[in-house]
């Protein structure tokens, strides 16, 4: 992976007259980020860009309307933009226009508008492809066969202890590397996405294959990590992860684990299922007072079982697995949690309130921005390390005051695992406080490593400190929650550390521009520096 950095710089864009609710508007100068190559990647109108009439209160109207320039803006010179999803947000909306070409989406390639209420243009953040190059073959089932056996390949080189691999039904996308920070010739290649999976509920990865050769590109392993909740106690029971599936975890009537506390019902004898039981009503209303986001709808599990949509959890399991020595050992208690795409399981004592929403947040990502793989995994992290502590905070747990306000896992089993406020120090091994700093891994390394440039970031933006050059006034909770939830939606599945500066720089702007939590423009001044400061301004 080349480690040259790609300088941005920001440019007048002089554009030309448009309609504007139905009369010819004067041309404006709008600004425009681009990278060294000249890919747009962020564009800023001088004057929002209003919404025509008849287009003011429906976000879907507005959005489309936006389309047609944002493609001449953003060169889209091949396939064209779809509206994927609009999310309403405090002060407007955020709205995603997808590329497809020939009706197949281009993985990660999506503009996001951020909208005020009457639907006007605040800002544009994304990246889309240039060119294609290559076909999809005619016989797609043979092609896709052919890239299940290399996916599958591709992951037993990569992880020789997994067991139980089986490939599931390819998603048929276009793939540009570049989009996600790789440092390849920028075209659009026709790809197979195959996900694989292990016996291991927790081993899941995607492999994206060339669909005419069945070439592997690349390989990631997916982040893992009114209420109504469900708690289930598995008194230490042992499951055998080298041959278990969700369906061994799952919580619930009749299923794997018998329901120890359900929704309204008082505590039960369990301190790790009372805990879990509150932790998930702390999250459950951070989400729903500061954001807007209904935790329970969007994430929660129904397993058919009379319980509904919930949010779920099986605590105190133990486990045993073949480790890195080819030897199988068990855990009892188990010194770990994770999020595995439907509900959480918790092995005894690891139940604090910013672990379990660091996990719940994983949920969130998986529904909103999708980040996966490479650097956006390690983003995945850290945005969970920011809503984890943050939940803590807002609840006013213990473990989230003093001294203890920026480590993440105090009280736990496992002690303190991330130090937000000074990554180097973080219980699970050093991580760095800059991009391209101490302890910095690239994109292959363990996600929760770099993460701790995001947690870096939120402390400075959150509470100030003199920085790497930079002294940073802080802006305080609310505004800083109000501007990651912003950037949460802003981003792409395959966003890179550079991409998270700019929708940290776009987010606060129209947050400013629209009031949202009382944010300023002198806020996002220091917004600016703390994103010079952690060096999110540059490329990795």
């Amino acid at each position: 992976m080349s480690s040259k950095i790609l300088a941005v710089f920001t440019a007048a864009f002089a554009t030309s007259s448009f309609v504007v609710g139905g009369a010819a508007a004067t041309a404006q100068t709008d600004q425009v980020s681009t990278d060294a190559a000249g890919h747009v990647i962020a564009i800023e109108p001088a004057a929002p860009a209003a919404a025509p009439t008849g287009a003011t209160t429906d976000s879907s109207a507005a959005a489309r309307s936006h389309a047609p320039k944002l493609a001449k803006q953003f060169r889209v010179t091949v396939g064209e933009l779809a509206l994927s999803d609009v999310t309403s947000l405090p002060g407007g909306s955020v709205a995603r226009l997808q590329q497809k070409i020939n009706g197949v989406p281009v993985y990660g390639a999506q503009i996001v508008q951020d909208l005020d209420g009457n639907g006007a243009l605040l800002a544009a953040v994304g990246k889309t492809s240039q060119r294609t190059t290559g076909a999809f073959p005619a016989d797609a089932a043979a092609a896709q066969a052919l890239a299940g056996k290399a996916a599958l390949d591709a992951v037993a080189n990569r992880d020789s202890t997994a067991k139980g691999l089986r490939a599931g039904a390819a998603q048929t996308y276009w793939y540009d590397a570049s989009l996600g920070g790789e440092a390849q010739d920028a075209a659009a290649v026709p790809a197979y996405f195959v996900p694989v999976r292990g016996a291991d509920p927790e081993d899941k990865w995607t492999v994206v294959v060339r669909a005419e050769s069945g070439q592997v590109q690349t390989v990631w392993g997916e982040a893992k990590h009114a209420a109504n909740r469900v708690v289930c106690d598995a008194k230490r029971k042992i499951v055998d992860l080298d041959v278990a599936t969700e369906a061994d975890i799952r919580c619930g009537t009749g299923l794997a684990f018998g329901v120890t506390r359900k929704e309204g019902q008082a505590a039960v004898a369990t301190q790790d299922v009372n805990k879990v039981y509150d932790y998930f009503g702390a999250a459950q209303d951070f989400y729903s007072q500061y954001t807007g986001y209904d935790l329970t709808a969007k994430i929660g599990a129904d397993f058919g079982d009379g319980r509904g949509k919930a949010l779920r959890g099986t605590v105190r399991m133990c486990e045993i697995s073949t480790e890195s020595d080819g030897l199988r050992h068990t855990q009892c208690p188990w010194a770990n949690a994770f999020w595995d795409g439907e509900q959480m399981a918790f092995g005894e004592g690891v139940t604090t309130m910013d672990i379990t929403g660091h996990e719940l947040t994983h949920g969130v990502t998986q529904h909103t921005s999708g980040l996966d793989g490479g650097y956006a995994a390690q983003l995945n992290e850290g945005l969970s390390d920011v809503f984890g502590k943050f939940i803590a905070i807002k609840a006013n747990d213990p473990n989230a005051t003093g001294a203890n306000r920026w480590l993440l896992g105090v009280g736990s089993s496992l002690g303190q695992v991330r130090d937000m406020k000074t990554p180097a120090n973080s219980g699970e091994g050093p991580g760095p406080d800059r991009v391209n700093g101490a302890y910095w891994t690239g994109p292959n390394g363990d996600p929760h490593t770099n993460a701790g440039v995001v947690g870096k970031a939120d402390f400075l933006i959150t509470d100030g400190a003199t920085f790497n050059g930079q002294t940073i006034r802080g802006i305080g909770e609310n505004k800083s929650i109000a501007l990651w939830w912003k950037v949460e939606n802003l981003l792409r599945p395959n966003s890179t550390f550079k991409d998270l500066g700019i929708a940290l720089n776009s987010a606060c702007t129209t947050n400013a521009k629209t009031g949202v939590a009382g944010t300023t423009t002198a806020d996002c001044t220091q917004v600016a520096n703390a994103v010079k400061a952690t060096q999110l301004n540059i490329a990795p």
